[in-house]
């Protein structure tokens, strides 16, 4: 992780600590060593390879679109849909294998979930629909079709593909790390230049901060809404094929909920709700933090219903501790903040 500075010096004056920055530098990593630190007494055996590297597997869909979700929170929206996208797209993918093997299924995957982002982004910048009412309507619609795909039993995998390169993309370990974490890594890699080298990835931003003044420096609304989402669309497609080859099976209700578990990695890791500010570094961190709480749950047999409501509770601290980023955000205002809290003493004038 890029380490960077979170004290600002000027001249002589004493440093002045950014409550904003400190946070987005070592809060989601610290909490994510501290949990692991206690899953020893939590969760005995937690920390063996086996189990870690489940841990890597099971990250690997969310920390992918997590990648798509970061440039859209960045630019000032939501995209509520990507669980139905991430249905829809594992469906087709897998009736494409059906009848045309392991590239028709990549393919059918990358084509579905770029045309679902598409589909989002034409609502948005055509009918001029709100990104969060239009994201919400098209989750339950790709969801619907998904169903409509599986009316006679889910879409699964038969048992005599185990040794295909199709299963084996969520399978495969390469030197102990499982395939689907490499290609997650590749596509945050990717996520990353294209955010902080890139014309677009800069224009993302500037758009996120500030539409109006984007639009008068002649960013178009059109094509950052196309190209946000399509981007979304376009991870999902990715994730799927991480997803379907370690579950085998897909259909209306796979992975309900999903959007969840990315916006709290997203908010969680750094990227600002209001727009203009994104950090991958800090969502990489946060996805596992996301994953590990969810495994250590599983493994102590938690119900589903109580890890809703963990999961309930992680989106509702990222959205606090988003408020608390952005209040704090300027350097010194943590110090402000604590010197408030001491009352002053006053002096009594003397005659």
């Amino acid at each position: 992780m890029t380490t960077e500075t979170i004290i600002e010096r000027t001249g002589d004056k004493p440093a002045k600590i950014s409550f904003g920055r400190l946070w987005d530098t070592w809060g989601v990593t610290a909490i994510l060593i501290l949990l692991l630190l206690c899953t020893p007494a939590i969760a005995p055996g937690f920390l063996e390879v086996e189990n870690l590297q489940s841990v890597l597997r099971e990250s690997a869909y969310v920390g992918i679109v997590a990648v798509g979700m970061t440039f859209a929170i960045a630019s000032g929206a939501f995209d509520l849909s990507v669980g139905g996208q991430l249905a829809l797209t594992s469906v087709v993918s897998l009736m494409a294998f059906s009848g045309g093997g392991t590239a028709a299924a990549i393919a059918a995957a990358i084509v579905t979930g770029l045309l679902c982002g598409l589909v989002n982004a034409g609502l948005i910048t055509r009918l001029r629909v709100p990104p969060f009412v239009a994201t919400l309507g098209s989750l339950f619609v790709f969801r619907g079709i998904a169903y409509l795909l599986t009316q006679d039993g889910p879409k699964t995998l038969p048992y005599s593909q185990i040794h295909s390169p199709f299963v084996k993309l969520g399978s495969l370990n390469i030197a102990g790390l499982p395939l689907p974490f490499i290609i997650m890594v590749a596509v945050f890699a990717g996520g990353w230049i294209l955010l902080r080298r890139t014309a677009i990835g800069r224009r993302t931003l500037a758009y996120g901060s500030s539409p109006s003044a984007a639009r008068f420096c002649g960013i178009s609304d059109t094509r950052i809404r196309l190209f946000v989402f399509g981007l979304v669309g376009l991870t999902v497609g990715i994730a799927a094929l991480t997803y379907i080859t370690r579950v085998w099976t897909a259909d209306g209700s796979a992975q309900d909920g999903f959007e969840l578990k990315v916006i709290a990695a997203v908010v969680l890791g750094g990227t600002a709700l209001k727009g203009g500010k994104g950090t991958l570094v800090g969502t990489f961190s946060a996805v596992f933090l996301v994953s590990v709480l969810n495994e250590v749950l599983v493994s102590r047999g938690v119900e589903s219903a109580y890890q809703r409501i963990v999961l309930g509770c992680v989106l509702i601290v990222a959205l606090t501790i988003d408020g608390l980023r952005t209040r704090f955000a300027g350097p010194g205002s943590f110090r402000r903040a604590i010197t408030g809290l001491i009352p002053r003493k006053t002096t009594q004038a003397t005659s």
